[in-house]
């Protein structure tokens, strides 16, 4: 029987670190040792500071709304119960009567001079919410926002520009607040739409039982540099220039003009309503 060869092992390349591979294996990436004493705050100041601007935010806007809410309902409120004691107590008469003096004051009147001394009369128009009592005060700022009852209010009241004063003035300027709500004098901007003025053409003052009716010449957006403002008629003819200025047909008598503002964007902007009493 043939001896056996010993069989011969390859060699293979020498390896320093093949027996620490097992015995030691590899350390993980280094991590730099964080600092002793000091903590990562940055997230949780964020997180705290985002919940108090948002709890902050939301209260102010709450607080805001509640607010605005009130005041809307007190202002709706003071004004359905004028209406309510308008309706019992008006007893309107024909006629044109282009002027505020009369030598008697109605009872009507007399109830709305008792609530408020600078009550001067009572506008309507047909088709809007138009339908308030009229100040006229020693300026144009007392009503901005002091509703017709006296109490502070955003809205404020109707009021009548303090120069038409006296017995008759030949341009009558009124002015109310572009609420929000759609309340004062906010659907004015409806006359803006032909359609609408076609449909409801008059504004109506009512003055010691009186009605005064006013047809519709012009409802525009435009600004407090319109000569649709102008109340000087001091000198000879100017109230012929005026109404040619303005547009109004010659045989008016007398001119009316709501005015409110536009937007809060804007101070200087304004829709105007006018309306002319035919001689």
């Amino acid at each position: 029987m043939a001896k056996r060869k010993n069989i011969i092992k390859p060699i293979l390349p020498y390896d320093p670190l093949a027996d620490n591979h097992e015995k030691n294996p590899p350390a993980p990436e280094a991590v730099p040792p964080k600092r002793k004493g000091h903590k990562n705050y940055i997230p949780t100041f964020f997180i705290v500071g985002l919940a108090i601007v948002t709890t902050v935010s939301t209260l102010a806007f709450f607080a805001f709304a509640y607010r605005h809410i009130r005041e809307l309902n007190e202002a709706r409120q003071g004004y359905n119960t004028l209406r309510e004691i308008a309706e019992q107590t008006m007893d309107i008469g024909g006629g044109v009567y282009p002027v505020f003096y009369t030598p008697h004051v109605s009872a009507f009147d007399g109830m709305m001079l008792d609530i408020n001394p600078d009550f001067v009369c009572w506008i309507r128009i047909e088709g809007t919410r138009i339908d308030y009592p009229v100040v006229r005060a020693e300026n144009n700022e007392r009503y901005l926002n002091i509703m017709f009852t006296g109490e502070d209010n955003e809205h404020g009241a109707v009021f009548m520009d303090y120069r038409n004063a006296g017995d008759f003035v030949p341009h009558i300027i009124i002015y109310g607040h572009n609420s929000r709500y759609g309340n004062m004098f906010s659907d004015l901007r409806r006359f803006l739409d032909g359609e609408f003025l076609l449909r409801y053409p008059t504004i109506s003052l009512i003055v010691n039982d009186r009605l005064v009716e006013y047809d519709i010449f012009s409802a525009k957006k435009t600004d407090i540099t319109d000569p649709a403002f102008f109340l000087d008629f001091n000198e000879a003819g100017s109230f012929h220039d005026f109404l040619e200025r303005i547009g109004a047909p010659p045989d008016a008598a007398q001119i009316i003009t709501l005015s409110t503002c536009v937007s809060a964007g804007n101070d200087d902007e304004r829709v105007i309503v006018q309306g002319v009493l035919r001689r």
